[in-house]
């Protein structure tokens, strides 16, 4: 079996997946440089490969139909979006997936920001550099005066691998976490000191609301001028999943108006944010470039439930995370 890897592998799972088949590793992020392949490129790259691993590289439903001896396709990230899932279906291909890969590491930029907004770390930082201790606002410390996190509430929008591992972290951390996600197992949640609530009791009571929602046509601008307008005032936003989740409009107006008391992002739409964009200009916002799954641990997890998902499919087993499983009856009798 020959396996090409266009992701990058590390970990106990680099051993399995070579103990399985013949491995190719040229990742599209090798000696930090971005190298995504056109369909031709990719086409001529799939010549005898069984097995396709992509994070990042599209897999749409014209190189599905040309790749004669392509069998399973393994997407290292939790929402496959890079691959024409029907496509693969169709053409008997199981799609492999690593939901929860970088909840831990999300969780933990999540934490991290939470703190440094409410704390005002980036900011102070920067008037250390600067030599500012006393200003027109008093000296440093009447400036970032600040509360205990033992003393907030915060609300998780959304609370699926991601949320759950912050919410878990920030009730060690003695915050009372609330939660509002209308498929989460509320036992679940209870389990890790987590309270389930409706979404305007949470805009309504959190001191910082973090946003854990997948961007789905049911979420995408659901946070938008009216839920902004129930935010408790004062509070802070963390968004350390996906920009499209908030309308951009209303949380620029209550940023201005001193309504949300700050904010920070880990993600923009088109992964940056053009040099005029008001957000640059806000002191009170902290902004991140997209690196809350950036840890070895994220490419070790995915590596390792690839090798997972592709010997149950060798073993004619479902495998945990198969994001078409109508492809799997064709591929089962094939072997």
């Amino acid at each position: 079996m020959k396996i090409l890897s266009l992701a990058p592998l590390a970990g106990p799972g680099l051993d399995a997946l070579r103990s399985i088949g013949d491995l190719e590793l040229d990742p599209w992020n090798a000696d930090r440089k971005i190298r995504l392949l056109p369909p031709p490129d990719l086409l001529a790259r799939l010549a005898g490969v069984d097995v396709l691993l992509v994070e990042a590289d599209r897999v749409g439903a014209d190189v599905i139909a040309e790749a004669g001896s392509l069998r399973v396709i393994g997407a290292t990230r939790g929402d496959p979006v890079n691959i024409d899932l029907q496509a693969a279906a169709d053409a008997g291909i199981p799609v492999l997936t690593a939901p929860g890969r970088n909840a831990d590491a999300v969780a933990e930029l999540t934490v991290g920001l939470v703190i440094a907004v409410t704390r005002g770390i980036v900011h102070a930082d920067d008037d250390v550099r600067a030599g500012r201790w006393y200003t027109e606002d008093g000296i440093a410390q009447q400036r970032f005066w600040a509360r205990e996190l033992s003393s907030l509430t915060v609300g998780l929008v959304g609370c699926g691998a991601v949320g759950r591992a912050t919410g878990r972290r920030l009730a060690a951390l003695g915050c009372r976490v609330i939660a509002s996600d209308p498929y989460a197992d509320v036992d679940a949640l209870h389990e890790l000191d987590i309270e389930p609530v409706d979404l305007d009791t949470l805009l309504a009571t959190s001191d910082v609301v973090s946003i854990h929602a997948l961007v789905t046509d049911e979420t995408k601008g659901m946070l938008g001028a009216e839920e902004i307008g129930r935010i408790k005032p004062g509070a802070y936003l963390v968004n350390a999943a996906r920009y499209a989740i908030v309308q951009e409009e209303p949380m620029l107006e209550a940023l201005r108006s001193g309504r949300l008391a700050g904010a920070a992002f880990d993600h923009f739409e088109g992964e940056f944010l053009p040099p005029e964009h008001p957000l640059l200009s806000m002191p009170n916002v902290i902004l991140t470039p997209h690196i809350g799954g950036s840890t070895d641990e994220t490419v070790e997890h995915h590596t390792r439930w690839m090798a997972e998902g592709l010997q149950a499919l060798l073993e004619g087993r479902k495998p945990p995370n198969v994001a078409n499983p109508a492809a799997l009856p064709a591929f089962l009798a094939s072997r």
